[in-house]
């Protein structure tokens, strides 16, 4: 929207003085009226009586704020027969060409920011989707876990010992597949398998909402925390861990065997930064522990 400028000395100038407050009044509808419809100050002579008396027209004509056809003003261009034209109008407003153009300025800007956000919102909606399906479909694991097999067989990642990325310390390094959320099978590993005892029940008589969601500790999981973690991670003891805590906290989870994943992978986090922590030492500063005297040293004081 473009706007008819007037700057901070107009109520002051000897000309504004002279017109009077009328024909003043005449002068900025009439300069509205010509940036509006981007006349750059040239006016018709239907609006300006439309807008004016006979009187208040002669009055900006004669101090030289409105120009007549045949003026003699040599700054400012002839109107056309029975119009007018605005005394100075492009020294202090801009052009019909300047106007257009810093509007299509804007219409690009604002294609280009509805572009990039449809951009943003289109990834978002692909993410979501993906990682929607990735928990839905169990399947997905099987692909995923070929993707991040070892490249060397037996795990010798093409030395003689066992490769870090197979034992406990080297887990936190290594990508794992995602784990295929509900519906899941429900697997006796050994008949001893966490998650294949019945759920306990609260002090109130209600199964927690793990148990009530029905998460066990399946084969497929099981496979997944030794390909990742190796042997040294115990599961089952992990898992105990985990329907302890989220038993007794009540805690509500979209996808258990998500939150059972990250659990395992900051067990194994903790696990290895106690590994790799230096043992305490113990500093004396030269401090000597008090030592008792034999009995045989006080014979002589105690008259023995």
């Amino acid at each position: 929207m473009p706007w008819f400028a007037l700057d901070d000395g107009f109520d002051t100038h000897p000309k504004v003085r002279k017109a009077g407050n009328a024909a003043v009044g005449l002068f900025v509808r009439l300069g509205v009226h010509a940036t509006k419809h981007l006349t750059e100050g040239h006016l018709d002579g239907a609006i300006v009586r439309d807008y004016g008396t006979d009187a208040t027209v002669r009055k900006l004509i004669s101090v030289g704020m409105l120009h007549a056809p045949g003026h003699i003003c040599q700054h400012c261009p002839q109107p056309v027969e029975g119009g007018f034209y605005i005394h100075d109008y492009l020294d202090y407003n801009k052009s019909r060409a300047q106007i257009e153009a810093a509007r299509e300025n804007a219409r690009k800007r604002q294609n280009r920011g509805r572009e990039s956000a449809r951009r943003n919102r289109n990834e978002r909606d692909s993410d979501a989707n993906l990682n929607s399906n990735s928990r839905q479909n169990g399947s997905g694991f099987a692909p995923n876990s070929r993707q991040n097999a070892p490249l060397f067989e037996d795990s010798d990642a093409g030395h003689g010992d066992t490769s870090r990325r197979d034992t406990h310390e080297g887990a936190t390094g290594v990508p794992s597949p995602p784990l295929p959320s509900q519906p899941y099978e429900v697997a006796d590993v050994g008949g001893g398998g966490a998650g294949s005892e019945a759920p306990e029940a609260r002090p109130d008589g209600r199964l927690a909402p793990i148990d009530n969601d029905g998460f066990a500790l399946t084969d497929a999981m099981r496979r997944w925390a030794l390909a990742t973690f190796g042997p040294a991670l115990d599961v089952d003891h992990e898992t105990e861990q985990f329907l302890s805590h989220h038993r007794a906290e009540g805690t509500r989870r979209k996808s258990w065997p998500d939150e059972w994943q990250k659990w395992l992978r900051r067990s194994a986090k903790w696990a290895s930064e106690r590994a790799t922590r230096p043992p305490l030492r113990a500093v004396s500063n030269g401090y000597q522990p008090f030592q008792c005297p034999p009995a045989s040293a006080y014979e002589n004081d105690l008259g023995f």
